[in-house]
């Protein structure tokens, strides 16, 4: 394999919940069945978006970050590209104000998952790369990542980042390359809960469901 492997934040939140079934859909490129909280997600989220342009003010990069009063600015695709893999994002919305930044990520029936953590994490780790290749002087901002309830606008969890989630992410962003180069098997979830709640299971479509 001698490209880089692009590898998408979304997929940490996927990948813990099941990495079997993240290997099937983006690994094996197995058609997924469409739910129809797939398709609703995807409008809530462009209404918002649509909501938000009629009111934003045009700015640029540095004026976002000067901000003294807190600021938002929403759907915002980052890149950076590591030693062995090219890590992107599409983040929610980014907040700033004078001290802090703070990466959002938008769930419906939002809960702190292991998975969606790490998702914001990868998030906060794109922030950070993008401000110190591009101006290092708000580097000092401290960067918090949060989960928000995509209904009821609710904030449910919010941690300043720090260099062990990074490490985190990169153990888990390590699984899914040796994955991909396939030197290692995918590890089925064993949890019933989760089983009972994943669309393959609910197709019988895996072999390896316990729900």
């Amino acid at each position: 394999m001698s490209e880089k492997l692009t590898i998408n934040a979304s997929w940490l939140g996927s990948h813990e919940y099941c990495e079997y079934k993240w290997y099937l859909e983006n690994v094996l490129k197995e058609e997924m069945p469409i739910v129809r909280a797939m398709v609703v997600g995807k409008k809530i989220h462009k209404v918002k978006e649509n909501e938000f342009r009629k009111v934003a003010k045009p700015t640029t990069p540095r004026e976002f970050l000067e901000s003294r009063f807190y600021t938002i600015t929403k759907e915002i695709f980052l890149k950076k590209e590591f030693n062995d893999f090219i890590l992107v994002g599409k983040i929610d919305e980014l907040g700033v104000d004078e001290n802090n930044l703070y990466v959002i990520e938008d769930k419906p029936k939002a809960r702190p998952w292991l998975g969606i953590k790490r998702q914001i994490w990868a998030y906060c780790i794109l922030v950070r790369e993008f401000v110190r290749e591009n101006y290092p002087e708000h580097l000092n901002k401290k960067i918090f990542a949060v989960l928000r309830n995509r209904d009821s606008n609710r904030e449910v969890w919010n941690k300043e980042f720090s260099e062990e989630d990074v490490i985190d992410v990169f153990s888990a962003i390590s699984r899914m390359v040796l994955l991909f180069k396939k030197e290692i098997e995918p590890i089925p979830n064993n949890d019933p809960v989760k089983c009972r709640g994943c669309i393959l299971h609910k197709a019988e479509k895996c072999e390896f469901s316990s729900g």
